[in-house]
């Protein structure tokens, strides 16, 4: 059976088969207290209403650093010039034709979809930026959130707005380049066209295939240390299991983007004279989907934005993932994680603090303003924003609201819960990570 302190330290019922251990070592630690000094969700949010009268969140307070899956397709796209490649002939027959049509519409789709995340990607950039800058002029040790900020930084630059601009530029020109092969009786259109579907198109992604493998290498190095570092540093256990099980899924990741980017990047300067490289780049597009599959369902996170000071231990990531692992597997092996966990039972605080720790804090919230009937009583007149936190609640504490709050919650939890939860785990892996590294590095040097 295992056991936690109190319900209050966990925001968690401490019943049945259900109940957490948060033990580390020789002592309990208590997440209520360790909270007030560490990296919680943020329970302090603003919302603002639009002109139909739905509550959105007010301002970009998270990094999201997962791209669509149509991303990707992208590599796929800038083979929609085979048919212009392959039958490179005057006249040029109809079912060429076809084939240049229906390839050069598909690239042309996929460089608007990679410059529409793009402009997302830059968006985190500033944000990360921002939050460096932030953190190096602040006073205290800061390394651990500098080292997870490098990270995001790295992936945004790299692994999306990098692989979105090169490939979609890359895609752009291919399907113009494509488009024009279909008049190629017109010698300087013909010419035109080999060069922007040939060696001008893919000259960018291959030039980006050399810099991302380079960075593929870094995210490998970086994750091995990463596991070294738990292997001395961390006891033998769930916690310690679910790491380097992620550490593994990030170098067969680095490794599987590494290799296709090099390996299309090359091909794809043969192919304006060569056929035989399209089956090869076939394969490279489907390990590139399946690739961008691992990192948005298996890597990639989001977490809150380092705006204070904010202390990301052992001591406290180990009993947070414990914690998360608990929840994780009441959702996956029961028809009713609600039930299962007791939560019914908790009181208004505990639940927040659930919510909370599970990252669902604000969805509790946008569902109370815009599903809820207690949403009115959350905001004050007519007003077109709110900013709601733990103590914003503290008002149905005395009524008979608990029924309606707890149906909210529920449904949260029901929608968003282990899509959040799985979430939250990511980030914190990363954050304990980059906590161990930093701690090897500290024994290392006295």
């Amino acid at each position: 059976m295992i056991q936690c302190r109190t319900e209050q330290d966990t925001g968690m019922p401490c019943s049945g088969d259900t109940r957490i251990d948060l033990e580390t070592g020789k002592e309990s630690i208590s997440v209520d207290r360790l909270s007030r000094r560490h990296n919680r969700p943020a329970t302090c949010t603003t919302f603002i209403r639009d002109k139909t009268g739905v509550f959105h969140p007010c301002a970009q307070s998270r990094i999201r650093n997962i791209p669509p899956l149509a991303i990707g397709f992208l590599d796929l796209a800038n083979s929609g010039d085979f048919a212009a490649n392959v039958f490179n002939q005057v006249p040029v027959p109809a079912y060429a034709i076809a084939l240049m049509a229906i390839g050069a519409t598909v690239a042309l789709v996929m460089s608007f979809v990679a410059f529409w995340d793009a402009k997302r990607s830059c968006s985190n950039i500033r944000l990360l930026r921002k939050e460096r800058k932030t953190l190096e002029e602040s006073s205290g040790d800061h390394r651990v959130e500098l080292d997870i900020n490098h990270r995001d930084l790295g992936t945004e630059i790299f692994d999306r707005a990098g692989v979105e601009i090169a490939m979609g530029v890359g895609a752009f020109l291919i399907s113009i380049g494509t488009y024009m092969a279909i008049g190629g009786a017109n010698r300087a259109v013909w010419f035109g066209s080999n060069l922007l579907s040939g060696y001008i198109g893919n000259a960018l992604p291959a030039l980006y295939g050399v810099l991302n493998a380079g960075w593929s290498v870094y995210v490998w190095v970086r994750a091995q240390i990463q596991a070294e570092a738990a292997q001395s540093h961390l006891d033998d256990g769930v916690v310690k299991t679910v790491f380097l099980r992620r550490v593994k899924t990030v170098q067969e990741h680095a490794i599987l983007t590494a290799v296709v980017c090099l390996v299309s990047g090359a091909l794809s300067m043969v192919t304006p004279t060569q056929w035989w490289p399209y089956p090869v780049l076939l394969v490279c597009g489907l390990a590139f989907i399946y690739g961008t599959w691992v990192y948005k369902t298996q890597i990639g996170y989001e977490r809150p934005l380092f705006t204070e000071s904010y202390l990301l231990d052992k001591e406290y990531l180990v009993p947070q993932l414990c914690t998360l692992q608990t929840v994780k597997t009441a959702m996956l092996v029961k028809t009713d994680a609600w039930d299962h966990l007791n939560l019914g039972n908790l009181s208004m605080s505990d639940l927040i603090r659930f919510m909370t720790n599970c990252d669902l804090f604000g969805q509790f919230c946008l569902h109370l303003l815009n599903e809820s009937c207690l949403g009115p009583r959350l905001i004050v007149g007519a007003a077109s924003s709110v900013t709601l936190d733990e103590s914003s609640f503290s008002v149905f504490e005395q009524e008979d609201r608990m029924t309606e709050i707890h149906r909210v919650a529920r449904c949260c939890i029901e929608r968003y819960g282990m899509r959040q939860v799985r979430l939250r785990e990511r980030y914190l892996l990363e954050a304990l990570g980059c906590h161990l590294t930093n701690q090897r590095m500290n024994e290392k040097h006295g």
